[in-house]
């Protein structure tokens, strides 16, 4: 009975010299705003970021998007909408080339479909080939659509994406003004 009473008050002890119960205050100081900064011209363009007036890695800006919740949120939905774009990148690019190979088949078909010269009756003459033998061009139709709409479902995804972006700085940022 006095061992378990001694283990007890020796346990509690030592959560309080730990300070296990202690929770930790937010560090935030009113100059944590994330500043984004664009550099560059062309195909050599790129973001730098400021907090606190020094410069930070992305991965930091992350790291700080996702510890506050609500940008946390706002984050996860942009990196959501870019990988749909990716997808929907994809998806144009593989139906717009069954789309060409289709086009293209049709084509070999209906060179071969022309008419030839040949001998009828001993004589002379042009033959056409059977309509039956011809193909459609709906398949290759049907797939430029897809392809169109994937494509514009690519553009609409990377907006949604920066405008997500854009709201995650912003939930972050709202806290320190």
């Amino acid at each position: 009975m006095k061992k378990s009473i001694i283990i007890t008050i020796l346990l509690s002890l030592s959560s309080l010299l730990i300070k296990a119960q202690d929770t930790l205050k937010s560090k935030a100081q009113p100059d944590s705003i994330i500043k984004v900064i664009p550099y560059g011209e062309g195909r050599h363009t790129g973001y730098l970021y400021t907090i606190g007036g020094k410069l930070e890695t992305a991965e930091d800006v992350k790291i700080r998007l996702l510890a506050y919740a609500p940008s946390a949120g706002e984050y996860q939905k942009a990196k959501n909408e870019i990988t749909w774009s990716y997808v929907s990148m994809g998806g144009a690019a593989i139906s717009s080339g069954i789309a060409i190979a289709e086009f293209a088949h049709h084509a070999r078909v209906n060179l071969s479909n022309s008419p030839t010269v040949a001998y009828v009756n001993g004589y002379p003459s042009f033959v056409y080939p059977s309509p039956l033998h011809e193909t459609s061009l709906a398949g290759a139709y049907i797939l430029t659509g897809v392809a169109s709409a994937l494509l514009v479902a690519t553009f609409i995804h990377f907006a949604r994406a920066a405008k997500h972006g854009d709201k995650a700085l912003k939930l972050y940022n709202q806290r320190f003004e």
